[in-house]
């Protein structure tokens, strides 16, 4: 292994092991732009959060916490001893986070399916919240493994911002805890991450800087260094406007006052630019202003790099507002003479699903937030200022620092040249957290790293083919459905298919022997590390795919003919998706052996495989077209999500009417046909003489399976709320919903809120 670039390393250890890694790197190394390429590249089925909104929003991931589904507040990994340090204090254990996990079939689906769990500015990660995410994963995927099996990745730099812990839950914490550093989380003490860090500073040259940067990171600063310091004091500096400085404070009110003022006291007119906000995005997680004013001469910074060829500006760059219009604002950025007419920029706000086609984890927009990407800058705090790079900046430290906090400030310069600090530093405030300083010696040289992740890629490699071809999963699910067919037979519609489900049983248990047998042949042939003996593994391979895949799509073959026999019968949604959910487990288990196969191949080759190599092996076309045959029902299209939507109810068959009875028509198929004619809810209710609930309640049924827009029926700003408060509150309860909501809400209009939510739902 010669390799010696710590990214390259990084990345090898992901695509290629199954260890959890640890990626950090000084301010301006490009740990932003790992990610990024990574998420596009890896064959792994990955996911990313972060501890809060905007990290999220900023790293095209979700939060940790909506993605979990946890409370806010303190994890205890189990009850704490008795004592006054609990008494009257909030907290969850494993069991009361369990008792309320409440997942669709979707995030279920994913989290099975991940494989690569990626955490962005780990920094602010807490040791409870990482056991808290930990515990979710085994008990889903049903599996003591760490993380149950989930390979993490961990990204940021501990020498900046750290996670925020009360002293009073501190009380707490301290019973199970050494620190509150993600590190030392009990999840990580037998599973400790690969320490890689990236060392290429790409945001500064200057050598005397990058010293004193690091000798801060690293407590090792100097005399010299302080009297360095020392030398940018500026004892109540007050900068020329035209100088383009941007004050780093330590708190939001203060930088907040600062840009009040600046703005206050230009006298120009001014103009307000509103954002336009698309379906869910909480207004915690705006990455900009909701209503922007500026006016011509005010000091701004871009909040996005340029994403023209151009590269005209970058996140962090400071410019000022030449002209206003009502759809138009032009600036000029420092040392430049042309101008730029901003165009508004929309960020993302997603949640993660299942492709219904490649059974990949894939992204889903559902919200946008749309601004122009600046901000008032003559003042921002140190906290927000994570990630952006300044010409220019007063450094304005105040009182007491948190450990990182000076670190992260003097960072984001490019120079020295460009400082001017109105506070002198005292010597303990600029020293990092001890816990960090000894989790930081875990970091091994390139070289050992190098050797680390041979030997790791070897034994992931082996463990991959095991269980890509390992029957026994597929096999115990195939026998749990067979053993569902329970009912009578002359009531249940889907009783009639037990024979055919007996024989597709019989036939995955005789090549699941088959499976086990080459599974002994993987371990005896794997012993043999010499180029013949991969070359006879990788032909061994080759052979097995083509006898194991071909029946396995003949199987899933059979699932998709069987489901257009069953689609004659009524009342068979529930059903249908049983059979939908278990071919999607045989498509997987042939998916996985084509990628088995083919990253052997890559690796004695010598060769990248990537996403993209993936999606190669793969006729989605078919899939596809088959998936469309089972979603056309015959007298309605039925669309996927309705099957998702539908409760898994009984089955049964509506008893014969007498021959001299006219078909009873459905009571709620009435109020639809007079919905459909244009009538209000009340006009409905005294149409067919019924309370207005029955009519809500009614209508509510065919918003869940989709036949009618909620939005036909209520106002929109509404029915986000009721939404918003059903994932908020986590309970599908009127009364909660109503309590949290006030009397504003009918129960009516909650009840096509809760069919709308189940029609969004996955």
């Amino acid at each position: 292994m010669t390799d010696s670039n710590p990214a390259e390393l990084a990345a090898k250890f992901i695509n290629y092991t199954s260890r959890h890694i640890f990626l950090t790197g000084k301010a301006g190394t490009g740990k932003t732009t790992f990610l990024r390429n990574l998420i596009q590249v890896t064959h792994k089925k990955a996911v990313i959060v972060a501890p809060t909104g905007i990290a999220a929003i900023n790293a095209a991931g979700v939060t940790i916490h909506s993605l979990f589904q946890l409370p806010f507040g303190t994890y205890l990994p189990k009850q704490p001893a008795t004592g006054d340090s609990h008494y009257n204090q909030q907290y969850n254990t494993p069991k009361t986070i369990t008792r309320h996990l409440q997942m669709n079939a979707t995030k279920r689906k994913i989290f099975l399916d991940l494989e690569l769990l990626i955490i962005d500015e780990v920094s602010m990660l807490r040791a409870d919240l990482l056991d808290a995410i930990e515990m979710v994963l085994r008990y889903v995927r049903k599996s003591n493994e760490s993380f149950g099996g989930v390979q993490v990745l961990f990204i940021g730099d501990l020498h900046q911002l750290p996670p925020v812990v009360k002293s009073t839950e501190w009380n707490l914490l301290g019973e199970f805890y050494k620190s509150a550093f993600f590190f030392d989380a009990l999840a990580l003490q037998q599973n400790p991450p690969v320490y890689i860090e990236l060392e290429k500073i790409y945001r500064q040259a200057d050598e005397v800087f990058i010293s004193l940067l690091n000798n801060l990171r690293n407590n090792a600063v100097t005399e010299k260094d302080m009297a360095l310091l020392k030398s940018y004091y500026r004892e109540n500096f007050v900068p020329d406007l035209n100088d383009k400085y941007i004050t780093l404070t330590t708190h939001n009110q203060k930088a907040d006052l600062m840009n009040r003022s600046s703005l206050e006291a230009l006298k120009a007119q001014s103009w307000f630019y509103r954002s336009e906000v698309e379906d869910e995005f909480t207004e915690s997680s705006y990455p900009a202003e909701h209503v922007l004013e500026l006016k011509v001469g005010a000091q701004v910074m871009f909040i996005k790099n340029d994403p023209t060829p151009e590269k005209r500006y970058f996140n962090g760059k400071i410019a000022t507002v030449t002209a206003l219009q009502k759809d138009s604002i032009t600036v000029q950025t420092e040392g430049v003479n042309e101008t730029i007419v901003l165009e508004k920029y929309t960020w993302k706000n997603i949640r993660y699903t299942t492709d219904k086609v490649t059974n990949e984890i894939k992204e889903e927009v559902i919200g946008k937030f749309t601004q122009y990407p600046i901000k008032l800058a003559w003042a921002i705090t140190i906290h927000k200022s994570q990630g952006l790079t300044f010409d220019k900046a007063i450094i304005d430290i105040g009182g007491a620092f948190a450990p990182g906090q000076i670190y992260v400030a003097l960072s984001r310069l490019r120079s020295l040249d460009g400082l001017i600090l109105t506070s002198l530093l005292a010597g303990s405030g600029i020293r990092q957290d001890p816990n960090v300083d000894l989790f930081s010696r875990r970091k091994q040289q390139v070289e050992a790293l190098g050797e680390q992740v041979k030997a790791e890629s070897e034994h992931f490699l082996r463990n991959y083919l095991l269980k890509c071809f390992d029957l026994s999963p597929l096999d115990n699910y195939v026998y749990e459905h067979v053993h569902s067919y329970t009912k009578d037979m002359s009531k249940s519609a889907k009783q009639k298919h037990h024979k055919w489900a007996q024989a597709l049983l019989k036939e995955l248990t005789a090549l699941k022997q088959h499976a086990s047998k080459f599974m002994s042949q993987i371990l005896r042939l794997y012993q043999d590390r010499t180029d013949d003996g991969m070359a006879l593994l990788l032909e061994r391979a080759i052979a097995a795919e083509n006898y194991f895949n071909p029946q396995l799509q003949q199987m899933s073959k059979n699932i998709f003919d069987r489901m257009e026999l069953v689609k004659q019968d009524k009342q068979v949604v529930a059903f249908l998706t049983e059979l939908l959910e278990m071919e999607a487990l045989f498509y997987e288990k042939f998916k996985s052996i084509r990628k088995a196969t083919a990253l052997l191949k890559a690796t004695m080759q010598q060769q990248e495989f990537t996403k993209d190599d993936v999606s190669k092996l793969l006729n989605e076309a078919d899939r596809a077209f088959q998936l469309q045959k089972v979603f056309n029902m015959p007298n309605n299209t039925l669309d996927f999500n309705e099957v998702k939507a539908k409760p898994k109810s009984k089955s049964t068959r509506k008893k014969a009417e007498p021959k001299d009875k006219a078909p009873k028509v459905d009571t709620k198929d009435l109020t639809l046909q007079l919905h459909k004619q244009g009538l209000s809810v009340a006009e409905i209710a005294k149409e067919r003489k019924l309370v207005a609930s029955t009519v809500e309640a009614h209508l509510a049924h065919f918003v869940a399976t989709q036949e009618i827009p909620a939005t036909g029926l209520m106002d929109k700003r509404k029915l986000r709320k009721i939404i918003n408060a059903i994932r908020e509150l986590k309970t599908m309860q009127l009364n909660p919903i109503r309590e949290h909501l006030g009397r504003d809400y009918s129960f009516g209009e909650i009840k096509i809120g809760l069919a709308a939510h189940l029609a969004e739902s996955e």
